[in-house]
């Protein structure tokens, strides 16, 4: 009887344990999976903040563009949150010279809230186009983006 009972607690004792590890991992995999959510959802609310300095650079830059003097164009080509920066960051281009006739284009990559400009490259020099050095400014705006 007493050796009934030990086989009766162990055999009890292991499906506790079994169902305490599944508890477990069932619990840490829905903690994984709603970290991701909301992630995801930090994410978005950060595009989200991005988007309204967009307005702010397109102002600045019509500002700039439609003064008496201008001495170089300014055009956004995009704006995107990075989460390596945790910023905003944006890419516009400046085109020195008459519209019609560009003869020099750099583009740069600024963080909206520093204004700090965190990479730039001359694209178009005396009319000529540059494309190892656009090469080389894309590859590092996608290391801004992805990380």
């Amino acid at each position: 009887m007493f050796k009934k009972n030990i086989v009766i607690n162990i055999g009890f004792l292991a499906m506790i344990i079994v169902a305490l590890l599944l508890f477990v991992y069932y619990n840490f995999k829905s903690t994984g999976l709603s970290s991701s959510n909301s992630n995801t959802q930090v994410s978005f609310e950060k595009k989200q903040d991005c988007a309204v300095y967009k307005k702010q650079i397109e102002d600045k830059f019509n500002k700039n563009n439609n003064s008496e003097l201008v001495v170089e164009y300014y055009y956004l080509d995009k704006i995107f949150y990075s989460p390596m920066e945790n910023s905003c960051l944006f890419i516009y281009s400046g085109q020195f010279g008459i519209k019609a006739s560009e003869r020099y284009r750099t583009v740069y990559l600024e963080d909206a809230l520093s204004g700090d400009i965190l990479t730039k490259a001359t694209v178009i020099e005396q009319g000529k186009y540059m494309g190892e050095n656009q090469a080389v400014f894309d590859i590092r705006v996608k290391e801004y983006e992805n990380k």
